[in-house]
């Protein structure tokens, strides 16, 4: 940078010149060099010497080149005069200035001078700063000693007390080492049970925990490590949730509750110290979450996510009050620490190779190191003035160096050690995790923590708390006891990427956490519910498999896995204890199989006849059974339909077959004896009668882009929309759509777990009607059957297996393939890129390699052939993009009913202005479009366009997503608070108590006497322990000032 821009920025005030960053060039072309020079110096150029502005034109030579000095001098002498300075001139061989002296910055008028804040530089203390007229003072908190040099602080070193060490956690054992990188004497590793994944500690309990992995289930455990001699008490310790995918835990010190990223299920939860009850958190709009850091103090929990935006977030330990704080020029945050004095949080960025700093309210961003040195950082712990970090080079393969990192003078960055296959970092010092006197969670007179009756957290603060309950369970009226719902009604669902059924209460502003959420699923697309066992059922389409699993996360199984090709729909008859389901792979089935023992009991009702059978539901009182079968080709005359049949797969007849094309979910309302189906082609839902008349579109609003999956609850519709990845909420009465929730897509099946539903009786209600394995309800009474292969008694009511066929290989027929394990599938899925045989023998390159498509489909390169229509639909159908590339989706023109993108794709016309860029390349969401407006009476308008409840609107939560319905709004406290500057409303005795809980300090400013803030003479108090500048902090705390 030339000396002239230089001197432009300076005066201008974009480089403030207190903290002057300069760079220079060498004439012959060497590398810039990155220094930061003191207040009024610059840098000499080829070098890191800084000098003073009073040296330059002094006449000594004080750069080796002379670069201060030169005929320049005497040329801009004159120049100089010109401005008239208030203290002083610099001439820089092209350029004059003015400057102040140390302490003092430039004035707009780019002459006089004015105090400088020498606080607001993020090096300037270690800890607290104070700015004074012309310099300022730095000072330590309690614990802490200030340095010669008047900046940094370090930890006191009284007697007794064990020496600052990091723990380091390897994929095998544990090691302890000094700061230095140096080992302790007589302190061997600590060998582990299994691979290690992360660590933490509590200090107080001088536990040190962490999560190791053993044949595919996971653990926590934790050690005792008294006075650095040795571990000892090793122990396992029980939670309710499965942490095969946890990636990062996080102890609060205070509580005792611990926090866990998981990677699986992209969700952070809580567990109380028991075990026995476990909290979801966050679990939307957390793609790939990364490293977590609490501040207990403050009741905050910290968090990275770099899945499809990569941001740093905060909340409230209970999860209340999320907010994105840094949200650009991010790729890939992965560790997180955290300053608790000056509260700041430092993360480190993988991809970017740096680390950053920011305020606990996202301002203030600075790049403490970015350089070569800090590439591909996973670990990160925060000690006085040093960053410990872990990094790992794909050179040094299993080998990963600890490093120390002077987070004040970066080109401080040393190797402390080199460890194998480390996976976490930890410093471990008392002044880690600072205590208080006294917590809101701590245990009342009864053992309960907080009062709360199964877990207290914290939020905002230490002093304030929320109360939540285990799963299945509802917090009173009083905000502590928890109590079993009178009746359990609540919706889930099923999501993809990754796979998961989670629960979600029809207050989607609950916190009540209705089930246990089912994970380590792939495409969790059919789901059903057995009331009287409390068992969640759910079909996995790419796992092959049919499961079960209890509200509570106990009893998980698979019932069935054997011959499932693509089971879409699932339906539990609760009356006669069997499952119903639909099968979309080569044989075209619907299928039962009793609830108990159904590998051993499954019976095929129909084959054939069918194009891709989907969703399937029962009306158990008039024993009929029906289906939806879908159509993907809109262009020929076959269409979508939905059939019917009685329960034992007789009587066949179709029920619906005008009209519809793609129809997905499918819900029966007995009350009124109608069935509900969303259909994803005409994007609306629509309902009929049982006796098959009375047809009517039931909504066709914009929400509806993709629906997939669809229940019904008193005068409420409930739907899936697979696209957006939202649930959306129907009111029957007024015909108003609300949004509930939105996650990450796709989005599946979805229910109503309501047990008074599943009241009623039937013939096989008893006893099993008496059949020895299943019993079907049919309109002329009950049906005794039995399982494939095997034949009803003359008695009708018990079963005898078939003769001497078992064990014979498998036949394929004449339009069939047979694969090398003797499976048959049809002979058009031979070579279509998808393996079939599941054993690769279908797709074998010698069978493969001059395979052609029919006219009407598309060829894709790993030989695969789609129907002609799925290209450029926005779906990668081909695996490797080419039908959606923008050389295949400009060959052709759109058909009629579509929109041209300008990329060439084609989408459905209906697709256009729906606030979702459908093309890719925003052509269908361009400024001519108009959206509707909000109902005038009932909704508020948000800024980002979106429709809320006029209800929410100043509730002090952040409904429309961009905070826009709680701007201007006055909040009114009641007669036992405090209000703050804010408008925000705390309790009455909080006031001048010496804590800043306002975040503004407002209560604790001027409504306060005799407190003795800002005074800079000694202060001591016996208050609560609070991070601030001069504010007391737990017994004795004594200010030492410095100027």
């Amino acid at each position: 940078m030339s000396d002239f821009i230089l001197a432009f920025l300076t005066i201008s005030g974009i480089f403030p010149i207190a903290k002057m960053l300069t760079t220079a060039v060498a004439e012959q072309g060497t590398k810039a060099e990155l220094v930061r020079c003191p207040l009024n110096h610059m840098q000499c150029i080829g070098s890191k010497r800084c000098i003073h502005f009073n040296k330059l034109c002094n006449g000594e030579r004080d750069c080796e080149d002379g670069y201060d000095e030169g005929v320049h001098c005497r040329e801009l002498q004159p120049k100089c005069q010109e401005l008239l300075c208030q203290y002083g001139c610099v001439m820089m061989r092209n350029v004059t200035f003015c400057f102040c002296a140390d302490g003092f910055e430039v004035e707009e008028d780019a002459r006089g001078c004015r105090d400088y804040d020498e606080c607001k530089v993020h090096d300037t203390c270690s800890q607290t700063c104070v700015n004074t007229y012309g310099s300022y003072r730095c000072s330590c908190t309690d614990g802490y000693l200030l340095q010669p040099n008047r900046r940094s602080c370090k930890a006191k070193t009284d007697p007794g007390d064990r020496p600052p060490v990091l723990l380091i956690a390897s994929r095998e054992h544990l090691t302890v080492l000094y700061l230095n990188g140096t080992s302790i004497p007589n302190l061997k590793p600590l060998d582990c049970n299994g691979t290690i994944r992360t660590l933490d500690f509590s200090y107080k309990d001088e536990s040190l925990c962490w999560i190791s992995s053993t044949n595919s289930k996971s653990n926590l455990w934790c050690a005792t490590i008294t006075k650095l001699k040795g571990f000892s008490q090793m122990r396992r310790l029980k939670t309710e949730e499965n942490l095969e995918n946890v990636k990062y835990f996080a102890i609060d010190w205070l509580t005792r509750n611990i926090y866990y990223v998981d990677g699986g299920s992209d969700r952070i939860f809580v567990c109380n110290e028991q075990d026995d009850t476990c909290i979801t958190l966050v679990d939307i709009d957390l793609q790939n979450p990364g490293g977590i850091a609490l501040d207990p103090l403050m009741g905050k929990m910290f968090f990275t996510d770099y899945g499809g935006t990569a941001k740093l977030e905060k909340c409230n330990m209970d999860g209340t009050d999320r907010a994105r704080i840094v949200d650009n020029r991010l790729m890939k945050p992965t560790a997180v620490t955290l300053d608790l004095i000056r509260k700041l949080v430092y993360w480190a960025d993988a991809a970017l190779d740096c680390i950053e700093v920011v305020d606990y309210n996202g301002s203030h961003r600075h790049t403490v190191i970015h350089e070569i040195s800090v590439a591909q950082l996973h670990g990160l712990s925060l000690f006085e003035d040093y960053l410990f970090a872990t990094r790992s080079e794909p050179a040094k393969r299993t080998q990963v160096d600890i490093l120390q990192i002077n987070r004040f003078n970066v080109s401080e960055v040393q190797t402390l050690a080199t460890v194998e296959n480390s996976v976490g970092i930890r410093v471990y010092q008392k002044l880690i995790q600072p205590t208080v006197r006294n917590n809101v969670c701590e245990a009342d007179s009864s053992g309960r923590k907080g009062g709360c009756s199964h877990m207290c957290l914290l939020s905002g603060n230490y002093k304030s708390r929320s109360c939540r309950c285990r799963t299945g369970f509802v917090l009173g009226s009083d905000g502590k006891s928890c109590k079993k719902p009178m009746n359990e009604v609540f919706l889930f669902y099923g999501r993809g990427r990754p796979g998961v059924i989670r629960g979600l209460d029809l207050n989607s502003k609950s916190e009540i956490e209705p089930m246990v959420q089912i994970d380590n699923l792939i495409n969790p697309r059919a789901i059903d519910f057995h009331a009287q066992s409390s068992c969640i059922y759910f079909a996995d389409t790419t796992s092959f498999l049919i499961g079960r699993q209890r509200l509570d996360g106990t009893n998980r199984e698979t019932i069935l896995k054997d011959d499932l090709d693509n089971v879409e729909g699932i339906s539990v008859d609760w009356m006669g204890n069997n499952l119903y389901w639909t099968n979309d792979g080569y044989r075209k089935t619907i299928s039962v199989a009793r609830l108990e023992k159904a590998a051993q009991t499954r019976r095929t009702l129909l084959e054939g006849d069918m194009s891709h059978p989907r969703a399937i539901v029962l009306d158990l009182l008039h024993g009929w059974m029906y289906w939806t079968d879908w159509e993907e080709d809109e262009v020929n005359d076959s269409v979508g339909r939905i059939e019917k049949a009685w329960m034992d797969g007789s009587h066949k007849e179709a029920f619906v077959t005008s009209g519809i094309l793609w129809p997905n979910g499918l819900t029966v309302d007995q009350g009124s004896s109608s069935i509900y189906w969303c259909d994803a082609y005409y994007d609306h839902i629509e309902k009929i009668t049982l006796d098959g008349t009375q047809r009517t579109v039931v909504y066709n609003g914009k929400e509806l882009n993709h629906p997939f999956g669809i229940s019904l609850y008193q005068n409420y519709v409930f739907w899936t929309d697979y696209m957006n990845a939202s649930i959306f909420q129907l009111d029957l009465v007024t015909g108003k759509a609300a949004l509930m929730t939105s996650e990450s897509p796709p989005l599946f099946g979805l229910s109503v777990y309501d047990a008074q539903r599943q009241q009623g009786d039937n013939a096989c209600r008893v006893d099993n009607g008496g059949c020895s394995s299943l019993c079907l309800a049919t309109p002329a009474g009950r049906v005794c059957a039995c399982a494939d292969n095997h034949f009803l008694d003359n008695n009708n009511l018990t079963c005898s297996s078939t003769s001497g066929e078992h064990g014979r290989p498998q036949r394929c027929g004449g339009e069939e393939f047979e694969c090398k394990s003797h499976r048959c599938i049809q002979a058009s899925w031979k070579c279509d890129g998808d393996d079939d045989c599941l054993d690769g023998s279908d797709e074998e390159p010698h069978i493969c390699f001059n395979r052609s498509c029919p006219a009407d489909q598309f060829k894709c390169l790993n030989n695969r052939c789609i129907p002609k229509l799925w290209l450029c639909d926005g779906t990668n159908d081909c695996g490797s993009n080419e039908d959606e590339s923008n050389l295949t989706c400009s060959a052709g023109p759109c058909q009629a009913e579509q929109f041209s993108c300008d990329n060439g794709r084609c989408i459905p016309e209906s697709w256009r202005c729906d606030r979702d860029d459908d093309c890719g390349d925003q052509s269908d969401e361009t400024a001519t479009c108009v959206f509707p407006t909000c109902e005038h009476l009932t909704q508020f308008s948000c800024s980002n366009g979106r429709c809320i409840s006029v209800k929410w609107h100043c509730d002090s939560d952040d409904d429309c997503g961009d905070g826009s319905d709680e701007v201007g709004c006055v909040h009114a406290c009641s007669g036992a608070q405090f209000q703050c500057a804010s408008g925000k409303c705390i309790p009455d005795h909080w006031a001048c108590d010496g804590d800043d809980d306002c975040a503004d300090n407002s209560d604790e400013n001027t409504t306060c006497a005799g407190t003795g803030k800002g005074k800079t003479h000694a202060t001591q108090s016996f208050s609560f322990f609070q991070w601030s500048h001069s504010i007391c902090i737990q017994a004795l705390y004594l200010v030492v000032w410095w100027r």
